[in-house]
């Protein structure tokens, strides 16, 4: 039975419940080679600490608006539910550190990496159509971190989690057990609303390189059985969903957001198509002048003005408050599925 839809509006702002500890928030960087696939993966960790208020690094190089962290601090010895996040398209591994941030406070371990050739500082065009190379960048990730010594003693490997935005929502929709049908999403590039959706910001009009995509020679299952719970933030690449045989194997619990006005995956033919296909998923619509940007961090003002098309909103929306409020629906998604 497909779960009641659920609205937010902009303009209240819930009160974030006490979930659990809430922890200071240590972070580090670390560079994992995947050679079969001659592919860096470069990886954010953050992780609940100990460590006191006076070691917070108050200053940082990213232009976005977050709680201070922990460089490189030390873990505390007992094991907590791991969570990976993937970015979207044209984005990096700090796209969701609001989020990242907001889950370690509440005792998750949280691992986001750069997907290689689709990051806004290493554009390869080819690589903004490889969708099967993201999944398999969290299923790399997941079995070198458990086999990691150094990590894997704070990892409970029962309560592994995935969220993702746009790309990355497909990602971990797809990781799930959604599974994308090539050809039809060649087919529908070639249409109007294909126009619409594979003419990106980031990189301009996708539908010559999805046409290229080699659909015979590519896998059609990422689901990877160790993961537990998955969120889709605005998840993107719904026009190659039309069918419940493709999500049929799908069997965990889902959650997917999305955005009223979204103009880059609108709602209809990707959030809503997705929740329609997929049995029992969670759905929540942020309503208003909610658009797809809205899951990226909070900017500063110099950002702001920079990257507006990013990081400025319309005038009726308040960034923090939204970030508030979905924090608090994935930390409970979360913690009613992972922590049972």
């Amino acid at each position: 039975m497909k779960q009641i839809l659920k609205t937010f509006t902009f303009l209240i702002l819930f009160p974030i419940c006490s979930f659990g500890q809430n922890y200071n928030v240590g972070e580090q960087t670390i560079v994992y080679a995947d050679s079969i696939r001659n592919r860096p993966i470069k990886t954010e960790i953050w992780y609940p600490t100990n460590e006191i208020d006076s070691a917070f690094e108050k200053k940082t190089d990213l232009p976005f608006i977050l709680s201070p962290t922990i460089r490189n601090a030390s873990f505390i010895k007992h094991t907590f539910p791991l969570v990976l996040l993937s970015h979207g398209t044209g984005g990096n591994r700090f796209g969701l550190a609001w989020l990242a941030i907001a889950l370690a406070k509440q005792g998750y371990i949280v691992v986001a990496s750069d997907h290689w050739g689709n990051t806004f500082d290493n554009k390869i065009p080819e690589y903004f159509v490889r969708y099967w190379e993201r999944p398999l960048d969290i299923s790399f990730l997941i079995t070198h971190i458990l086999s990691d010594k150094s990590l894997s003693q704070y990892v409970d490997k029962e309560k592994i989690g995935v969220a993702g935005f746009s790309f990355g929502g497909y990602t971990s929709l797809a990781l799930a057990g959604a599974e994308l049908n090539c050809n039809l999403l060649k087919t529908i590039s070639k249409t109007e609303q294909g126009k619409k959706e594979f003419n990106i910001p980031e990189l301009g009009d996708l539908r010559k390189l999805i046409d290229n995509i080699p659909c015979d020679n590519i896998q059609n299952s990422f689901k990877d059985n160790r993961i537990k719970a998955f969120v889709a933030l605005s998840p993107a690449l719904g026009l190659g969903f039309d069918n419940i045989e493709q999500t049929k194997n799908i069997n965990s619990p889902i959650l997917i957001i999305g955005a009223e006005n979204d103009q880059i995956a609108p709602i209809k033919t990707n959030a809503e198509n997705y929740n329609k296909l997929i049995p029992n998923s969670m759905f929540i619509k942020l309503e208003g002048e909610v658009g797809h940007y809205i899951f990226l961090n909070e900017g500063n003002e110099s950002l702001k003005k920079e990257a507006k098309k990013y990081y400025k909103d319309d005038k009726t929306i308040n960034r923090k408050t939204i970030h508030r409020n979905v924090e608090k629906e994935i930390i409970k998604f979360f913690l009613n599925t992972l922590n049972k």
